[in-house]
C-alpha cells in the first residue's frame, strides 16, 4: 500500500487505524472463549476490513501481564487472521512485563502503555504492512498460521528494541 505521494507527502489514506480496547477482570467472565459476545471488537474489524487498509488492535489486559478474558482473546485471534495485529498490553501499574511467550499470535507489548503500543504499531503498520489475512479468519490453515506467525516475529522485533 502506497505511503507518500509523488512529492513524498504522507498520504491520509496511509494513516493506520489502531483501536484501543481496555479489558477488565471485574466484568462478567465468558468462559466459553465465544467471539461473536465481543461484538464491539467484531464491529471494528468488519468496519476496518471495509474502511482502513492498515489496521491494528492494543489490548489493555489486567495488571500485570495483560490477560484478556477468553471471549476477548478469541475476538482478538479473528482480528489477527483478518490480517490485523494485535499488541497486548497491561493496565496500570507496568511493572509487569507482557511477554511473547504469553501469546505466540500477538505481539507482546512489554512494559509500554497502551497510548505507546499505539503510536509503535501505527509506526510498524506503516513500515511493515498488514498480515497476511486467512481464508477464513475463524478457521486458518496450519500453513496461514505459520505465515502470520512470520510477519509477526517482524513486528516483535521492533517492539523488543523501543
Amino acid at each position: 500500500m502506497p505511503i507518500k505521494n509523488d512529492a513524498g507527502e504522507l498520504l491520509p489514506t496511509a494513516i493506520p487505524k489502531v483501536t484501543i480496547v481496555k479489558h477488565a477482570r471485574y466484568l462478567p467472565e465468558d468462559t466459553t472463549g465465544n467471539a461473536d459476545e465481543e461484538v464491539d471488537i467484531l464491529a471494528r474489524i468488519e468496519k476496518n476490513l471495509v474502511d482502513a487498509p492498515l489496521a491494528g488492535f492494543v489490548a489493555e489486559g489486567s495488571a500485570p501481564f495483560g490477560a484478556m478474558s477468553n471471549s476477548v482473546d478469541a475476538a482478538l485471534k479473528r482480528a489477527t487472521f483478518s490480517g490485523m495485529p494485535v499488541v497486548k498490553v497491561s493496565r496500570g501499574n507496568t511493572s509487569g512485563f507482557v511477554d511473547a511467550s504469553r501469546d505466540p499470535l500477538a505481539i507482546a507489548g512489554s512494559n509500554l502503555t497502551a497510548t505507546k503500543a499505539r503510536l509503535l504499531l501505527m509506526a510498524c503498520l506503516m513500515r511493515l504492512g498488514s498480515l497476511p489475512p486467512a481464508v477464513d479468519p475463524n478457521k486458518p490453515t496450519e500453513t496461514e498460521t505459520e505465515a502470520t506467525k512470520a510477519k509477526l516475529a517482524q513486528y516483535q522485533d521492533v517492539f523488543n528494541t523501543h
